[in-house]
């Protein structure tokens, strides 16, 4: 079976000199596993609570949509999937965010490659800061 993985080898699929791991986490019998999970999820702006202890988990391979009216945290909850709420001042959030089981809030992990993992598409364009 091998060794098993770190933390940073599930998530990007390479070890950290850069050469790739002998098993990947989208291997065949990791299909139907939990992608994405969070867990007892609050998120605020400062002292604006906006989100609400989410618990949401996403299998492998499965569509989700989030559906509700303007303003109600839908992008919010997004956004906190790949950081991208790290570069707005004043936001932090309680409970856990784990992507293929590895919380995205540890400090050991790299955040570019994160989002190159976890991406996002807009309605509108908008492109990132440092982006163009």
């Amino acid at each position: 079976m091998g060794t098993p993985l770190s933390s940073y080898e599930k998530i990007f699929g390479e070890k950290q000199d850069g050469n790739p791991v002998t098993e990947s986490a989208s291997s065949p019998n990791s299909l139907g596993k939990i992608v994405i999970e969070t867990r007892n999820l609050d998120f605020y702006y400062s002292q604006l609570q906006v989100l609400f202890n989410v618990n949401l988990s996403v299998p492998r391979q499965t569509v989700v949509a989030l559906i509700g009216p303007s303003g109600c945290g839908k992008s919010t909850y997004l956004r906190t999937l790949n950081r991208m709420n790290d570069i707005v001042d004043g936001t932090w959030h309680k409970g856990d965010v784990l992507f293929e089981g590895v919380d995205i809030f540890n400090p050991d992990i790299d955040v570019v490659n994160l989002r190159k993992k976890i991406g996002m598409v807009f309605q509108k364009s908008n492109p990132f800061p440092k982006s163009i």
